[in-house]
């Protein structure tokens, strides 16, 4: 089976391909390829994602990279100049009034009228931005209409658990099984939307042939077990990179003066807090970690003339770093601790940074149970994470169901 994957929920334009075989826990499969078209740079200005940008962005992105991406794969057969008129013309009204960039670059994308060998489209329904997420589930729609192929939605978030068990993400690589998954697993989703803690189960309709409440068909069931009262982790190194005066995205610019605050020995400025590290629960809350950090800068710019020094800048980072693992950890080892985890999953772009990973290994490590964390690829946004879920999914959606973007799409 080969599955086309499409992801739109923010500001990464995101098409991959897949071969597999069997499913489920005998799925294997091979990357054929996976492309992300990157917004960050144009969102830079605005200090984060500006969404009717993004909308725009992946409307002119999608046929161009879907073109690329289906580079030397095999074709099941061609539809004339009419079939094709009159698929794109059903969509005309719709798209010229919803999202006119994914309309105009589709009427002239003559690529379409050859129809590749593709079994299934999977496309993110959420969560995410909904403008975003419309356009990416309209070119689904479109291409199942042209070409006569079955359309799986997924969630996001799921796509970063599965995403984290993929041995290699090399394109044209070799068959690979994913990533055995000890259960109970606690999953630690960790990007610019998100911060929560999933406990991941055996799923009931794999067990006992029943519909799966968390509505997923995949061998896995998923129940929120915490999650961020306000901002996101992502969101909050954002925010802190801003107060700093770094460009967007603001983690890996946050890491880079953290790794050279610790090179130098550059001590922090000022101890920030460690919100609700002690409250009990499993939920996070970061909006008074970022107002601190607003406190510190306001007031080293009032004693300096309006102006941060390099070594106050690097060592508020890497205090920032150290105060988000610190509650990051301290909620993980609970979550092992109250779920009996029997492994650990961490997945979203903030898994991209080296420190969390060293914390969450070694966490890991202690507990003597197996620690999975996504290649750099793999941990922001992408397709091939999406391809994967749908690949688990051994049933086909019911007829007649209306694909929807679904913004505040949970995970159980």
């Amino acid at each position: 089976m080969t599955i086309l994957g499409i992801e739109t929920s923010c500001d990464e334009t995101a098409l991959a391909l897949i071969e597999t075989h069997g499913s489920g826990t005998t799925l294997e499969c091979r990357v054929i390829q996976s492309l992300v078209h990157s917004q960050a740079e144009l969102h830079s200005a605005y200090g984060g994602v500006f969404p009717t940008l993004a909308k725009r962005e992946h409307g002119k992105n999608l046929a161009p990279l879907l073109e690329k991406t289906l580079k030397d794969l095999p074709l099941r057969g061609t539809i004339t100049d009419q079939q094709f008129k009159d698929v794109i013309g059903s969509f005309k009204v719709e798209l010229e009034r919803a999202n006119p960039d994914l309309w105009e670059s589709l009427s002239h994308a003559e690529f379409l009228k050859n129809i590749p060998a593709i079994d299934r489209i999977a496309v993110t329904e959420g969560p995410g931005l909904e403008p975003a997420l419309w356009v990416g589930i309209n070119f689904a729609r479109i291409l199942g209409a042209l070409w006569g192929i079955p359309i799986i939605p997924v969630n996001h978030m799921e796509g970063h658990v599965i995403g984290s068990l993929l041995e290699s993400d090399t394109a044209n690589g070799a068959w690979q099984k994913l990533k055995k998954l000890p259960l109970p697993a606690i999953a630690l989703l960790i990007s610019g939307g998100h911060t929560e803690l999933v406990k991941i189960s055996d799923s009931p309709s794999s067990l006992l042939a029943l519909p799966d409440p968390t509505g997923s068909h995949t061998p896995y069931s998923y129940a929120i077990l915490g999650q961020t009262k306000d901002d996101a982790v992502g969101e909050a190194f954002d925010k802190a990179a801003r107060l700093l005066g770094l460009p967007y995205p603001g983690g890996p610019h946050i890491a880079r003066l953290a790794h050279e605050a610790y090179i130098e020995k550059i001590p922090a400025p000022i101890k920030l807090p460690r919100p609700m590290i002690k409250s009990g629960d499993l939920n996070f809350s970061f909006s008074g970690l970022k107002t601190a950090v607003l406190y510190a800068v306001r007031d080293e710019m009032a004693k300096n003339g309006e102006k941060l020094s390099d070594a106050f800048k690097k060592g508020l980072a890497y205090e920032f770093e150290n105060a988000v693992a610190d509650v990051l950890d301290s909620k993980l080892r609970s979550a092992i601790e109250k779920s009996s985890a029997r492994s650990v999953i961490i997945g979203g772009g903030v898994a991209a940074n080296h420190i969390l990973r060293a914390r969450f290994e070694k966490t890991a490590g202690e507990y003597g149970i197996p620690i999975f964390m996504p290649s750099r690829h793999i941990s922001g946004d992408n397709a091939l994470m999406i391809a994967l879920v749908a690949a688990l999914d051994e049933k086909l959606p019911a007829g007649g169901r209306e694909l929807r973007a679904n913004g505040t799409k949970r995970l159980g």
